[in-house]
Formats: C-alpha cells, sequence, structure tokens
C-alpha cells in the first residue's frame, strides 16, 4: 500500500546528503553526527515502503495550514379506477406461480434496510459511519467548543514532501464539519504543523502541538518521529499514526496506529512462504543499508527463523541488494539461483524499492529461475505490472479485490465507502494528486472521528487524554475507516505494542491484458500475523535487549 513512498528513493540518497550539508554549513546540522542520523532517518522512511500494505484548495474555515500550529375533466375516475388496481395487484404478493411471496420480499427488505456495514462484520463503528453517510445530520455546531486535532508532517523539502498526507485528513475534517456533524455536534479544529527538513522544526512542531494540548493528535509522515515522540507522549498526548517507519513507532506505549507497515507485510510474507508456497530454500531480498538490514533482522530474518525453528520452513537466506544502484544486480541474480539451486522449491521474498524489484525479476527470469516470487506491496507499481515478466507474481495487498476473471466483487462496505471517499476529497479540492498516501489520511481521520463519538456516546469524556489513549488501545473490533475487516490492539505483541494491523491479503497478478489480479491459494482469505508475532516475542527469537528501545 505505501509502496509509492519507493519512488521518492530512486537517486535521491545522493541528494539528501548534499542537501543535508548545505544546510549544515551554517544551522542546526554543522554536527557530522547529525547528518547521519538524518541520512538514517530518510533512509527508514524508504524502508517503510517497502513495508507497506496494500488509491485551488478547498479546506474549511476550521482546517489551518500553516508552517506553525493554525487552525399533480373525467379523465380523473378513470385514473383513479387504474390506480386501485395498481395498488390491489402491489399487495397481492403472489406471482405466476400463484404462491405468495411476501415473506421472502419481508427477507429483503429487512436485508436492505439492515445496511452496508456492519459492527459485527467490519468493526465497531462501522454502523454508527454508515447512518451519518445515509443521513446527514448537517453542519456543525460552531457555538461548541471544537475538537481539535493536530498533525506533524513534513512538506517542501527536495528529499521528501508529502501534503496529499495533510490534504486527506483536511478533507476528512471538513466533510464532517460540513455535513456531519463534526463530533457528535463539536467543529473539528484541524491544526497541521508543516515543516522542512530541519530536526529543530520538527522538535517545535512538538513543543507547539504540546503546548495546544489537542483531543487527539495524527501523525503524518515525518522524517523526525523519534524526535518528537518523548515530547508528545510525556504530554499525554492521544496520538493515531499514518505511515509508521521507525521501530519507536512500533513500540512506543500511548500510540496507537491502524497501519501496520513492515510489522503486517513482512512477517505475513515469512508466513505465506512457509504455509503456502512452503519454500526450500526461502531466499529473502532486503536493501544493504543500516536501516534495510535493521528492518530486516527485525521484521523477516525473525519470523523466519522462528518458522524454521517450527519446523515449518526448512531454512532460508537473507539476499542484500544495493538500493537503487544497478550495477550489483549481476551479482544479486548470481547469489539468488546459487540460493535456489541448494532446494527443491525455492521461494522468493522481495522487500525492495519498485524498481530494484522490476530489474531484479527480469534478471532472474532472464537466468532461468521459475520459482515462486513473493513480494510485499512495494512492487505493486507500473515498472513491474507492466512487464510480461511480473505476471504469476504474488504480491501482498488490503483485504479486498476484484477479480473480474474469478466474478468476485468487492464488498458491499467497500463498494459504498469508496466513492464517498472519492467525493469528501474532490468536495475539498486538494492541490496534491490523489493517492494511497490521500486515502489513508482521510481514512485514519474519519477513524479517529468515529471513535471519539463511540467514546462520548458510551460515557466517556474526550477531553480526558488518559481515558481516550486508554479506549483506543482497548479496542478488540474496530472498524478501520476504508477496511472491511476489524482489527484488534489487544493482540500486539509486546514488541510491537503501539500496531493493531497484523494481517495482508496476498493476490496473483497476471498482468494488465488478461484481468489484472486473481485471489490465488488463499481464495478470499488474509494471513494474520498475530500468532506469530506473539510466539516470537516469547521465546529464543525474542528482539534483543539492545535493539527493544
Amino acid at each position: 500500500m505505501l509502496y509509492a513512498l519507493w519512488r521518492l528513493s530512486h537517486g535521491r540518497v545522493l541528494t539528501l546528503t548534499k542537501t543535508l550539508e548545505k544546510i549544515g554549513g551554517g544551522g542546526p546540522l554543522r554536527n557530522s553526527k547529525l547528518l547521519k542520523l538524518l541520512a538514517l532517518i530518510f533512509a527508514f522512511s524508504l524502508i517503510a515502503a517497502a513495508c507497506g500494505d496494500d488509491d485551488d484548495d478547498g479546506g474549511s474555515s476550521s482546517s489551518s495550514d500553516n508552517s506553525a500550529l493554525s487552525e399533480e375533466s373525467s379523465d380523473d375516475d378513470a385514473s383513479s379506477s387504474e390506480t386501485a388496481e395498481e395498488e390491489a395487484k402491489e399487495e397481492d404478493h403472489s406471482d405466476d406461480d400463484g404462491h405468495d411471496h411476501s415473506d421472502e420480499e419481508e427477507a429483503e427488505e429487512e436485508e436492505e434496510a439492515a445496511g452496508a456495514f456492519s459492527d459485527a462484520v467490519n468493526g465497531d463503528g462501522a454502523e454508527l459511519l454508515e447512518s451519518l453517510i445515509d443521513n446527514p445530520p448537517g453542519a456543525a455546531d460552531d457555538s461548541l467548543d471544537p475538537v481539535v486535532i493536530t498533525m506533524s508532517n513534513i512538506e517542501g523539502t527536495p528529499v521528501g514532501s508529502f501534503p496529499e498526507i495533510r490534504e486527506g485528513a483536511a478533507a476528512a475534517a471538513k466533510a464532517f464539519n460540513d455535513n456531519y456533524g463534526g463530533m457528535n455536534g463539536r467543529p473539528i479544529d484541524f491544526q497541521p504543523c508543516v515543516h522542512g527538513l530541519d530536526p529543530a522544526e520538527a522538535t517545535n512542531c512538538a513543543n507547539d502541538i504540546a503546548d495546544e494540548a489537542p483531543t487527539l493528535h495524527i501523525q503524518g509522515i515525518d522524517f523526525f518521529n523519534p524526535l518528537q515522540w518523548p515530547t508528545l507522549v510525556a504530554a499525554g498526548v492521544p496520538v493515531m499514526q499514518t505511515v509508521p517507519i521507525f521501530v519507536s513507532d512500533f513500540n512506543t506505549p500511548g500510540l496507537i496506529s491502524t497501519e501496520g507497515g513492515c510489522v503486517s507485510a513482512f512477517p505475513t510474507g515469512m508466513q505465506y512462504m512457509a504455509d503456502v508456497v512452503k519454500a526450500d530454500p526461502l531466499i529473502i531480498l532486503y536493501a544493504n543499508s543500516a536501516p534495510g538490514i535493521e528492518c530486516y533482522n527485525d521484521t523477516e530474518a525473525r519470523p523466519a527463523q522462528q518458522l524454521v525453528d517450527e519446523g515449518k520452513l526448512t531454512s532460508f537466506v537473507g539476499v542484500e541488494d544495493a538500493s537503487g544502484d544497478p550495477t550489483d544486480n549481476e551479482a544479486v541474480v548470481q547469489r539468488i539461483m546459487e540460493a535456489a539451486a541448494t532446494g527443491d522449491n525455492p521461494g522468493v521474498f522481495f522487500g525492495l524499492q519498485a524498481s530494484d524489484c522490476a530489474e531484479l525479476v527480469a534478471g532472474m527470469v532472464a537466468a532461468g529461475y521459475d520459482g515462486v516470487i513473493v513480494s510485499s506491496a512495494s512492487c505493486k507499481d507500473d515498472s513491474v505490472l507492466s512487464q510480461p515478466f511480473s505476471h504469476g507474481m504474488v504480491i501482498s495487498g488490503e483485504e479486498e479485490i476484484y477479480t473480474p476473471n474469478e466474478g468476485i466483487e468487492l464488498s458491499a462496505y467497500q463498494t459504498k465507502y469508496n466513492p464517498w471517499r472519492d467525493a469528501n476529497q474532490d468536495a475539498y479540492g486538494p492541490d496534491a494528486p490523489k493517492s494511497q498516501f490521500m486515502n489513508v489520511a482521510h481514512d485514519v481521520m474519519v477513524t479517529a472521528i468515529i471513535t471519539m463519538m463511540r467514546f462520548e456516546n458510551g460515557g466517556g469524556d474526550v477531553d480526558d487524554n488518559a481515558a481516550l489513549i486508554e479506549y483506543l488501545a482497548g479496542q478488540d473490533n474496530w472498524n478501520r475507516a476504508g477496511r472491511s475487516k476489524p482489527m484488534d490492539c489487544t493482540t500486539n505483541s509486546s514488541e510491537f505494542v503501539s500496531v493493531c494491523k497484523k494481517d495482508a491479503g496476498y493476490y496473483i497478478w497476471n498482468g494488465y491484458e488478461n484481468g489484472g489480479w486473481s485471489y490465488g491459494p488463499l481464495g478470499t482469505e488474509i494471513l494474520d500475523a498475530t500468532d506469530l508475532l506473539l510466539r516470537m516475542a516469547e521465546g529464543p527469537n525474542a528482539r534483543p535487549a539492545a535493539d527493544a528501545g
């Protein structure tokens, strides 16, 4: 889902280094260690894409966008007779066979009245959301105290700018303020803090947010998350994330993420290779940068070793690749082919950016590789999907896909929700192109508002930060708006305490000319890595103490 972030990477690491050197020449980035830290931080943001799960400014008056916090003769008788006859026919529920079908019709009416959204099927909050969509209460009451929702987001830098995150959240806030009564009548005051590639600016955002004491904070895409968490957590600010990137995003108490990142993409990938492919051996491709190695060790190698120890995998081997550098492709392909020759059923798992994925898959196929190829959503890019060699690849994605070949359509939930989201974004009129990131931020904002409404409707006080944090963490059947399957935050591993999404779907790509996607061996089932993560955290494959912080 987050593969788009990888598009920022190709050729930008060098740009980042030069940019940091310029900034560091006379400002707060003079320290070479800090330069290295920022380079590392950006590299981590690239890893987030490989961990991806897998769509004039009209902002409302309550939203602000500043670099700091803002804010129906004679014919009548004949007509009557015809009408009476028609009414009599309508009341007669028999058809040509003379049987009364009133019960069947009533059942159909009841099913239709039940709606497309169900708390039991889609998670708590789904029915509340649908009731608002079907019966918009109108604008929020500006005479009431606003619900302040803040955001920190990086924009306007040469190596990363994500205005679509801010605009997606703003579109949802505007829709609720204009049409859906805000949060139980109270207007949403969305206050984004936008900053550039400067840790001092990021720190200032965190301080301003803490001083504002918002009802809730939604973290955008920010390369300085680790610098901001201490301030926000210490201030007791409830935090929901859009794109978790760092280890601290995964394991900091007080933070909650409905988005999985590496925590759902990679462990489920290992699980797919073991349970479905039965790979022998499993070959894992990862970036050889410092963050790439850390991500491999934490969310790929550890789960893979756990599966080996349990007898579900025979063996695995990690193969490093220089991200964005094609000069090592031949050597990497050779290593893959050598490893594949050691087993009877090799399977390769990609956790690389799309450009590297395209180059290496092409090289592998040319070299005669005929085993299974599975990838995180990072390979779901036209640079890969448009190529014939991609046909038959298994790629991670969200819990539903439209498959005309198999006659499987989207659920009633997705069929209703997706156009509603598009309408909200169109009404806002974003400057940035629509994207999956915009969808994510929109959906997280909707989830936040609906969840606060549920909390308040149940007797809670949304202005009690500690109580709201506890409520968020206690969601065990949560509807993340835009997602048809519920998620459970009460089963989070101690190593990934902040991450509620731990599942992913795996689908076969057939090529654009062949109908696109098919469900494959799993059918419509998705893989949930919850149990794997829990087992891993409780045994010899637990995260080393030195890496736990």
